[in-house]
């Protein structure tokens, strides 16, 4: 879960040295800058909630977070739609009430629960809404829990649905698993060559050998670098007039490694 949010706080804490923020309603981004990682890891996972509804405020369509001295941002946090703010707001709501009573025995019940979750076999997924021709693929997903599987969008390169035992190899959590993009995370010449391979084989699917970053992306120096294993297999689907590409994935292997001494 996340940490209890406090828009006082948050204030705060971009006021002090080292942050900026650099809302652009020309392309309706907002921009804030960390002073390093660790700060822009704790912005992210602290207040998102609160940053989603900003950037909504603000008419902005997400909010980045940057590290200062760094190009590109470290986390991407989608602006708040209006059918999602009220289930934010509850959240926001609810989370305050929990922060103004003390129980050391319901918080001690909460930590065990979170503790123990990710021990259970279940699928983080993206999107509410799927399309019907993708049910057989769920339905596979959903019958094979100890896979590693994940479906990820080709245009986008967005996962959309990934089983627990698939996060687990990527040291992911629930909120973050399905954020990720492949681009954020491969070496970039292994994701030249899996393209390379998807235009030969994409019909037949493939598996491949590859290089990339587990829970952080790739522009974190911090990041821990893997060697996976992966089959492919790729569906068209019909999206009113236009094919839309999808990939199942299946994690076979994977090997820690050190950082590559070439990374874009």
């Amino acid at each position: 879960m996340d940490a209890i949010e406090d828009s006082s706080a948050l204030w705060a804490l971009l006021c002090k040295p080292g942050w900026e923020i650099k809302p652009n309603p020309v392309k309706h981004l907002l921009k804030i800058k960390a002073p390093d990682y660790q700060e822009a890891l704790m912005l992210y996972n602290n207040y998102r909630k609160f940053l989603a509804m900003w950037a909504a405020s603000l008419d902005c369509t997400c909010a980045l977070i940057g590290i200062q001295g760094m190009r590109g941002s470290a986390f991407k946090i989608i602006a708040a739609t209006p059918a999602s703010q009220q289930k934010l707001y509850e959240d926001l709501i609810f989370a305050s009430l929990r922060k103004s009573v003390s129980c050391d025995s319901e918080r001690l019940v909460n930590r065990e629960f979170e503790n123990d979750i990710s021990k259970y076999s279940g699928f983080y997924i993206a999107e509410t809404c799927l399309h019907p021709e993708l049910r057989p693929i769920v339905d596979e997903i959903f019958s094979n829990p100890d896979k590693k599987l994940a479906l990820t969008r080709m245009s986008d390169n967005l996962q959309l649905i990934v089983s627990a035992s698939a996060a687990r190899a990527m040291s992911s959590d629930s909120q973050d698993v399905v954020r990720r993009r492949t681009t954020d995370f491969w070496h970039a010449r292994d994701y030249e060559f899996f393209l390379r391979m998807f235009k030969q084989d994409g019909g037949a699917g493939f598996e491949i050998t590859y290089q990339a970053t587990t829970n952080l992306p790739k522009i974190n120096p911090l990041a821990p670098w893997a060697r996976f294993t992966t089959s492919y297999r790729f569906f068209e689907i019909d999206v009113g007039g236009r094919t839309e590409v999808y990939r199942l994935g299946e994690g076979k292997d994977i090997t820690l490694i050190s950082r590559p001494k070439v990374v874009s």
